[in-house]
């Protein structure tokens, strides 16, 4: 990947950068640091391959670093990178990602926060409307309302 700073200005995103604290400018070097983003090309990638993800914007630079950050609990910086993401994604499915990531960071956290819970089934809801994931977003609705209070 090209430098940080380099890649954090092509895709736009040089003021929010600055508005992150020292330690979520580490995170967010530490997990997009093996991120393909164009305009490189990517060493696994053969042309017409299908399988093969580059990172094009600057919401699915978000998203996807959002999205390594998740497993290791990083759920606050994540929850930072994919709302900002959220504001300027402009790709339906991009906007479908980040639905899908914000509702797995907050399911993460339904257990401790009934509020997050409710956060987890409107972005569920959402993902239904755009039209994406609709199984899997029905099955999060589906558990998280047994945590419920009505």
């Amino acid at each position: 990947m090209q430098s940080l700073l380099e890649t954090v200005k092509s895709f736009g995103l040089t003021e929010f950068y600055f508005s992150l604290t020292v330690e979520d400018k580490t995170d967010l070097a530490g997990y997009s640091r093996h991120l393909p983003c164009a305009p490189l090309k990517s060493n696994n990638c053969s042309p017409g391959c299908d399988a093969c993800f580059m990172v094009v914007n600057g919401a699915q630079f978000l998203w996807v670093t959002a999205a390594n950050a998740i497993p290791d609990k990083k759920l606050k910086f994540a929850e930072r990178l994919l709302i900002h993401a959220l504001d300027i994604a402009t790709d339906p499915e991009d906007v479908a990602w980040i639905h899908a990531n914000l509702a797995q960071l907050y399911y993460d956290d339904h257990k401790y926060d009934p509020e997050a819970g409710r956060k987890s089934i409107l972005h569920c809801r959402e993902l239904i409307k755009l039209g994406y994931m609709k199984p899997w977003a029905k099955n999060m609705i589906d558990e998280l309302m047994v945590f419920q209070v009505q």
